[in-house]
């Protein structure tokens, strides 16, 4: 067991610890067990690297880590909505001093280029941090209802729920990790975030500019679990009574676990969860404009994004000239998508290896599958070389295929024709994933038409589906999950109505009774 915080918050360096503590009451706090975090792109055990260590709580440490937010919500429910922006705002300049020192952390246990990196902090999580200060006014007002017949005063008004948990993915870590707790505060909810064990430094450095900001003793605690105890630390999390909300961002089957124990314990969750982004192609499209949609979505990350293409369906008609033009944009940028192990700063803008060898492995075996149904690769060079996977198209790819439906999670995309706009939508529709889409044409009335057809969360027109504006609600349909993050919709998310009466008082008649 740890003993007790000694250090104030405006003096902890949290994330420079060769072996990183937990935060509550914004302090650190270090257990008697620890975990390695490895490098995960290495083709085998024996040649990974340590790149730190990690303090992980047990399932009674986890519980003073709810406790401590729960001690520290009536006062953050009290603090006005103007504090928490200016708290907001500050993590938001504190963030823009420190993206370099981040990055650095990000491509180390991420093992993403220097150009995303950088992209996700100071796109994406400034604009969440902005988004999320702009918000909370609009997202946060009461309303008052016409008056009944009895003269009523009625009020609505958005309450937070309490202690919320977060559970983050390591796959876009700090903007994921900020995102899962940002919302939930802004709402004057206090969160606990329990971080992925291969990105713990990336979720740790959220944490650090909120309380450098001004973020109160216990409104965001952390904790790291050790992957061989996640499922006990993850059940008395949710199991406990202060926990009044979680949300995850993550894999499909690992969310359904999670959702089946918040049931369990009557927790409400938001869940994103995996997808199967389908890019539709009309036969009036911009060529150029969808081929680049393509690759960009497709490729941006190793598809190791769950709004990533997938799959790529284009009119039978002009089929064979998407697949030229992709063919030739691929090679005028084959330098870009060229697949590496990591390089360091100095390399900027290659593709990565895919996260671990297992993801590589996953992913071989779907597109053996479709080999041996008869698709072939007709964009890039299949290679698989430990997590080192090259950026492919494979087509034709037909029903029979595991790919079809299946998330890829990696850069093999699949090419499916069509006849007709029924047959497109129905296609896209077919996976039981809907968090993304995308459609190109130059008939904008028939492409909005389209978008309402498909079943997902989010659907571009003429953009690419890797799209998470801070302003706009974002989350998935069916097996994508529910509930939203983002904009206004995102703080409400994390609250719960409350209906006031004030009536000038009369007695209620008892023939009523």
């Amino acid at each position: 067991m740890s003993p007790a915080p000694t250090s104030d918050s405006a003096t902890v360096d949290f994330i420079s610890a060769s072996t990183l503590p937990c935060i509550i009451d914004n302090a650190a706090y270090t257990t008697s067990h620890t975990y390695a975090v490895y490098r995960t792109d290495q083709s085998s055990d024996s040649e990974r690297q340590v790149t730190h260590h990690v303090h992980a709580v047990s399932p009674a440490e986890a519980k003073l880590a709810v406790d401590s937010a729960a001690a520290a919500f009536p006062a953050w429910k009290a603090t006005p909505v103007s504090r928490r922006r200016e708290i907001i705002l500050k993590a938001a300049s504190l963030l823009q001093e420190r993206i370099p020192q981040y990055a650095v952390n990000t491509m180390q246990e991420t093992v993403v280029s220097r150009g995303l990196a950088g992209f996700e902090l100071g796109v994406l999580g400034l604009g969440h941090l902005t988004a999320a200060a702009e918000s909370m006014t609009a997202a946060l007002k009461s309303e008052m209802l016409p008056p009944g017949e009895d003269g009523a005063i009625k009020i609505v008004r958005r309450e937070p729920y309490g202690v919320v948990l977060a559970i983050a993915p390591w796959n876009a870590p700090f903007v994921l990790g900020l995102r899962s707790v940002l919302y939930a505060i802004a709402a004057g909810n206090t969160a606990v975030l329990k971080t992925s064990e291969f990105a713990p430094r990336v979720h740790l450095s959220v944490a650090q500019i909120l309380i450098d900001a001004g973020l109160p003793k216990g409104v965001l605690n952390v904790v790291h679990v050790d992957p061989a105890h996640a499922a006990e630390v993850t059940e008395a999390l949710i199991a406990h009574p202060r926990v009044r909300k979680v949300n995850f961002t993550g894999s499909t089957r690992v969310g359904r676990i999670i959702a089946a124990t918040a049931a369990k314990h009557l927790k409400p969750v938001v869940l994103e969860l995996g997808g199967k982004a389908p890019l539709i192609v009309l036969e009036d499209a911009d060529l150029d404009l969808a081929a680049n949609g393509i690759l960009f979505g497709g490729y941006l990350n190793s598809n190791q994004i769950c709004m990533a293409v997938n799959n790529v369906l284009v009119h039978k008609n002009v089929a064979p000239k998407l697949q030229q033009t992709l063919t030739a944009m691929f090679d005028q940028n084959r330098e870009v998508f060229t697949a590496k192990l990591a390089q360091g700063m100095e390399d900027k803008h290659a593709m990565r290896s895919l996260f671990n060898k297992a993801s590589a492995d996953r992913l071989q075996v779907l597109y053996t599958d479709a080999v041996s149904k008869g698709a072939s690769v007709v964009v890039g060079q299949a290679s698989f070389e430990g997590a080192l996977v090259q950026p492919i198209v494979l087509s034709p790819v037909t029903p029979e295929m595991s790919i079809y439906t299946q998330e890829t999670f990696g850069p093999v995309l699949s090419l499916i024709t069509f006849d007709s706009v029924d047959q497109a939508v129905q296609i896209a529709n077919t996976p039981e994933y809907g968090l993304a889409a995308s459609i190109y044409s130059t008939n904008t009335m028939l492409a909005l038409e389209i978008a309402d057809r498909i079943d997902a969360g989010q659907v571009h027109i003429n953009a690419q589906p890797v799209h998470d504006d801070p302003q706009m609600p974002h989350g998935g349909w069916k097996n994508s999950g529910y509930g939203r993050f983002n904009g206004p919709e995102g703080i409400r998310e994390f609250t719960q109505t409350k209906g006031i009466t004030l009536q000038h008082g009369h007695p209620t008649p008892f023939h009523y009774v």
